[in-house]
């Protein structure tokens, strides 16, 4: 069957016009997450936002160069939300790449070995007693009792929305690791 001259420039037109809705519906979709990642993050992702919770995943665990928390926000008129301002870093060792649950205190100690190895170590304690003296040397021991590992995060966040103005909201300060899924929230940074 023939198609009419008519017939071919509306087909193409219609085969442009499916295409350009598919290109566009991805980043749209894109942006749509971007801006629950900014509001479920600044409610501490409750029900509902997980999908938002792995999109902002992926995104800081990319490689090889993570990426922020999220990217454009769009309004409905089309603009880029910029009413907020994240903190975020990346934490590698150190005693701020360890938690400890509320109540307990943190152990930690770094050795450098000759080799250039550093060996790490961390523990939660609820509370500490002397022991006296011990070794060689006669120095003073501590016994730490009520000891748990120490959980390790190398992510944190924090967000602040509508800053200065009086609808001003920062959230909790997020310890992540985002390979075992673990997230934990102070209201201290």
């Amino acid at each position: 069957m023939k198609l009419k001259r008519t017939t071919k420039p509306i087909m193409t037109a219609a085969i442009i016009c499916i295409g350009t809705l598919a290109i566009q519906a991805e980043p749209a979709h894109a942006f749509d997450m971007d801006c629950k990642v900014i509001l479920c993050l600044a409610g501490g992702f409750p029900a509902g936002c997980s999908d938002a919770y792995g999109y902002m995943i992926d995104r800081i665990t990319r490689t090889p160069k993570p990426l922020p928390p999220f990217g454009f926000c769009a309004m409905s008129d089309g603009s880029e939300y910029q009413a907020h301002n994240v903190e975020y870093r990346y934490l590698n060792q150190g005693p701020s790449a360890y938690d400890c649950v509320q109540g307990t205190h943190l152990y930690y100690r770094r050795e450098d070995e000759d080799r250039g190895f550093r060996r790490e170590t961390a523990f939660c304690y609820t509370h500490t007693t002397a022991a006296g003296r011990y070794g060689r040397d006669g120095e003073d021991r501590t016994v730490y009792h009520g000891r748990t590992p120490a959980t390790r995060v190398n992510f944190e966040l924090q967000i602040t929305i509508e800053s200065g103005t009086a609808h001003e909201f920062q959230s909790p300060l997020f310890r992540i690791n985002y390979r075992t899924g673990y997230i934990s929230q102070s209201n201290t940074s």
